[in-house]
Order: C-alpha cells, then structure tokens, then sequence
C-alpha cells in the first residue's frame, strides 16, 4: 500500500492514488507539498523526508506557514483525537547517533580489557558530519512548532482583468482605489499599490481602452518618474465522470471581428491637455470610461490580456507554427523540463512569415535587436542558447519568436511589467508526432513530467478558444477560427486517447468558468 502523487503523474492516476488513499487502501502516499497544502487527505502522520529547502549550499529552513499546512495534515477528522508529526534527520545524523548509543553502552570507568579495546576500535569508527553538507537540527523542528502564524499579505498589483471587469461596470475611478486599500498591504506597499494603479489607468488610456477625466498631460507622463520604476522594482520581487461526456469548444461565435490596436506609447488620444507639473505620482483620475475596445480585454482570462490583444494584432500573418509557438509561450511550464521542451533552432524549425516579414524588420529598425541575434551565421550551429561567434567575450543568442514578440509588446508598453513568456514547443512536436503523446514523452524521455505535459495541452486548448474569439487583422475570421479549430481538436483527441475522463472534466470546467 504504497501511493506516488506529484504533477509528473497523468491525472487519471493521481485520481486512483486520491481515492485509494481515501478508502484506507494505502498505508502510504509519497506526495510534494502542493498536495499537502490544496488536496483534502488527511492522515493519521506525515512525514518529512527534511526541513531544508533549496539548492544544494543555499538550503533554508522552510517557511513557519508552510511547514504548519504539512503538519495540518496530521490527523483524519472523525477518526483521530490526534495527529502525529514525523521529521527524518540525515542519514549522518542517525549513524552519529547510533554509534553514540553504542558508544554510551561501555562504562565510562570499565577496567575490561576487552569493553577497553572495543571502546578503542569505536573511536577509531567514529562517524562525522561531512563537509559541504547542511542539516537541520531538533531546536529547528522546534521553532517550526513554535512558529506564530504568518501574516497574510496580498502579492502583485491589482490584476489587469479585474481592472478591465470594475471599469466596464462603473468608471468611478475612487471605487477601485477604496479596494486596492483594503488589499492586505501595509507601509510603502500601500503606497506603490496607489501609484501602480495610477499607471495602469494611464495605460489603458494610451492604449485606447479608457477615456480618462480629467484627461492628463501626456508629455509630463512621458517623463520617467516613481511610479513606473515602483511598478518595475515590484514586478521584480514579484471527483471524475466515469466517462466522457460530448464536448463542443465554442471557437470564436461570441463576439465580433474587431481588435484593439494599441497606441504608441508617445501618441496621445484626442483632447489630450498641455503639460504640467506632477507626473504619473501626482495625477488623479476620478473617470475611466470605457472605449468599445475594453470588452476584448475581458475576454482573455488565462493570460495577460493587454499582451494577448497584443499578438491579436500580429497572429493573423502567422503560419501554425508561429501560432502555436506564440499561445505556447504564455502557458509557465517548469524549467526543470529542460532542453526536450526547449524551442529548436532555425535549422529544425525555420523562421515563419511573422517573423521574417515583420518582426525582424520592426526590431532592427527600433533598435530593439541586433542582426546577430536574429539571423543563424552560415555554418555555424544555432540554438537559443549558443553563442553566434566565437570569439565573443559575451555571448549573443538567436531570439526565440516568443522573444521576438515580448520586446515588441515592452516598446509599445514601457510600463508594463508584469508580462513573462517561456518559450516552448511541446504542442507543436506532439502534432508533428502525429497527436502520439506517449512516442512523444518516450522519445523525449519525460515520462516522469507527463501529467505537466498533459496539462500543458489542456491548458492551450482553452487558451486557443479564448484566442479564437477575436479576429485578427490580415486573415478572414473564417480562416481563423478554422485553423485554430484544427489545432484544438488535434490536441483535444490527443488528451482523450491518454485521460478521457479527465479531458472531458478539465475541459467542462474551464467552459464553466468562462460562462461565469
């Protein structure tokens, strides 16, 4: 009665694990944190394994709020009046005492030749800690115990779509300042929330979204002040059916062809007033109404949606591939995965007409890159990760499209932060594995990241009928929501023949989600 549960497994086999665990099948289930701290299966112990956490050399002692989730899991309501908490000291640690229990079974003031000849050889075997090594000790254990609880506190600014859903509601701009004071923030905090959310309204407005009043003085905007490097510093620290029910993604029928296309970040809307003293810091909108572009943005729930109405308008020239790889980025997969995930170089997967008719014209002549790190050197390997020559004291790399795209959407939006990609291609080498996701976790030797990879699909499937809503520029709505429609119901078969069960379930789910 052993149970393994961790976000490598697919989700048809974490269900078994859950289940078993729950009808007291397994005595054990070896499981990350995560599922101590968000799964409902409470058990008599836990144990674990350490109380370090880290890369090797930089270990710390777990956070008090952490370690007091894992011990909350000891005990079954119902069933114990108690639970029991279990921390395994390291293997060095139990040899040292070990020998010192054997140790301490030879009197101190033996006479015995041979207890004194035993206790000679026991000193002579005397185990030791090793250098390079941390453990972690008993008072630590006890601080942990001991801990008061963590102060809550809230993290990032105030999400763009929340943002986009208050405006649509009603434009009084105090409405949003009162709950972005009552976010658990305190102090300087507070304060940069106040500012950042100054910005974001400001934001909105060079982009089209918002009619701000009174309108501000875009020249002194343009100025740098504390607002935008605050927002910059903060960005920095930032049961199963038991078969498949008939699934329909609604790919693009909800709303009009129409995209948002974003201002340059010196171009000012209609009416704006002549400069003045103040900035960013000192400007106070009191109404943000609404522009018939707003709606887009709410739209967009699984990514960051000034960024997603920014591919809107450049996909539309794209060919699949250059689609894929572009939602592919917006999806975080760990980095533990590694090179097999990693997007090929140009030899592999060449360039798409995005990028070689648009993209790279628009970097070089912005300044935003260089010819070195666009264009593959004749003769020379290529890679993310390779340096162009050789004799380059710093290496310069070929811009992945998802690189590409996310210096463009930093130049059109300086003061934006909090847009991240990982640029992959899981989706893209499944489908050219003809939809075979177990060849194609084989080959690439991820059978122990499969359910992350299962649930990267799933995942962009939803994203692509969010994508599919809206028409891009330079392709008839028609041939968009065709091509897209294919790629989802590729993917969409693909996770059926590995988890049915659980396809129709997540897939049921988002759909909810998005009619909320």
């Amino acid at each position: 009665g052993v149970g393994v549960h961790h976000a490598g497994v697919l989700p048809r086999y974490r269900r078994i694990v859950e289940q078993l665990f729950q009808d007291k099948l397994l005595s054990v289930c070896v499981c990350t944190e995560t599922l101590a701290a968000g799964i409902n299966l409470p058990a008599r112990s836990v144990v674990l394994p350490t109380l370090l956490k880290g890369p090797p050399g930089k270990m710390k002692l777990i956070e008090p709020s952490s370690a007091h989730q894992m011990f909350g899991r000891a005990g079954r309501p119902q069933y114990d009046d108690q639970g029991f908490v279990f921390a395994l000291p390291h293997e060095d640690d139990v040899k040292i005492l070990r020998w010192q229990a054997k140790f301490d079974q030879i009197p101190a003031d033996t006479k015995d030749a041979g207890l004194l000849k035993a206790k000679k050889q026991l000193k002579k075997k005397m185990p030791k800690r090793r250098e390079g090594v941390q453990y972690w000790s008993a008072q630590q254990f006890a601080q942990l115990t001991q801990a008061r609880p963590a102060d809550l506190a809230s993290r990032g600014a105030l999400p763009w779509r929340l943002l986009a859903y208050m405006l649509d509601v009603s434009p009084e701009i105090e409405l949003i300042r009162t709950l972005v004071d009552k976010r658990l923030l305190i102090g300087k905090d507070a304060e940069r929330a106040q500012k950042q959310l100054n910005q974001m309204l400001i934001t909105l407005w060079r982009a089209g979204y918002v009619e701000l009043q009174p309108k501000p003085n875009l020249m002194d905007l343009n100025s740098p002040d504390d607002a935008s490097q605050d927002a910059g510093e903060a960005s920095r620290e930032a049961p199963a059916p038991e078969s498949p029910s008939p699934l329909t993604l609604d790919l693009g029928q909800r709303s009009g062809r129409d995209v948002a296309k974003p201002r340059s970040p010196s171009e000012a809307p209609p009416g704006a007033e002549p400069p003045a003293e103040g900035g960013v810091a000192a400007y106070q909108a009191e109404y943000a109404h609404p522009t018939p572009r707003l709606v887009h943005l709410l739209g967009l729930r699984g990514v960051h949606p000034l960024y997603g109405m920014f591919l809107m308008n450049h996909l539309g020239i794209a060919d699949r591939a250059e689609r894929i790889q572009a939602m592919e980025s917006l999806l975080e997969l760990p980095r533990s995965l590694g090179a097999p995930v990693r997007v090929p170089g140009h030899d592999e997967l060449p360039p798409g007409p995005l990028a070689t008719t648009r993209l790279d014209e628009q970097l070089l002549k912005l300044g935003l890159a260089t010819a070195d790190e666009l264009v593959k050197p004749e003769g020379h390997d290529d890679g993310e990760k390779r340096s162009r020559w050789l004799d380059q004291a710093e290496p310069v790399y070929i811009l992945t499209l998802a690189h590409k795209l996310l210096r463009l959407f930093e130049h059109d939006f300086p003061d934006v932060h909090d847009v991240r990609v990982w640029p992959v291609w899981v989706a893209g080498e499944v489908l050219e594995y003809g939809g075979d996701f177990n060849n194609y976790v084989t080959s690439k030797s991820l059978q122990k990241q499969e359910g992350m990879i299962f649930r990267h699909l799933l995942r962009l499937i939803l994203l692509i009928d969010e994508f599919a809503q809206l028409g891009p520029p330079d392709i008839e709505m028609e041939d968009w929501q065709d091509d897209l429609g294919e790629i989802a119901e590729q993917l969409e078969f693909t996770c059926r023949n590995v988890d049915a069960a659980g396809t129709a379930q997540w897939l049921e789910e988002g759909k909810k989600q998005e009619e909320l």
